[in-house]
């Protein structure tokens, strides 16, 4: 059975099935879940040893054998391994340490997902996001503003 993690005070327990699969609590002072090896590990290796040789399929490749060094995992490792590791390198931490760690990959990150997600959620709720970084909106402004987003995306 999995764990049972209380979200705040009061709170319902919640069933997880692992400490990395989210972090423990939402507010300023939470502590979160990190991975000293990275999850995303898991999918660039799917996505490496799926496609074929051609153009995508070397830069997939290239991607994840750069992740691997920078992260000091072996390339050749197998699926079943790769998910344990990944497993095995959860540590809870204060949320302000966490996001120091990972102060440097944000960029990277983003960079991943392309014009991808900005294509999936438009440009107008990307500027409603940086308005509220802003403090120019509220979070229940951005909160009214999303069934208009989602009526935006319906086809």
């Amino acid at each position: 059975m999995a764990p049972a993690v209380r979200q705040h005070p009061g709170a319902r327990p919640k069933e997880v099935d692992s400490l990395s699969t989210e972090s423990l609590a939402h507010p300023a002072h939470a502590r979160e879940v990190h991975h000293a090896a990275p999850r995303c590990l898991l999918r660039l290796h799917d996505e490496a040893n799926a496609g074929d040789l051609d153009g995508a399929g070397i830069q997939a490749w290239l991607e994840f054998e750069h992740e691997c060094m920078r992260w000091g995992v072996d390339v050749e490792i197998s699926r079943e391994d790769l998910e344990a590791l990944v497993e095995r390198s959860t540590v809870v931490m204060d949320r302000e340490r966490h996001r120091l760690i990972h102060q440097s990959d944000w960029q990277r990150w983003g960079r991943r997902g392309g014009l991808t997600t900005l294509r999936r959620h438009g440009t107008d709720w990307f500027a409603l996001l940086a308005l509220l970084r802003w403090g120019q909106i509220t979070p229940a402004e951005l909160e009214a503003a999303r069934p208009l987003r989602d009526r935006m995306l319906l086809p």
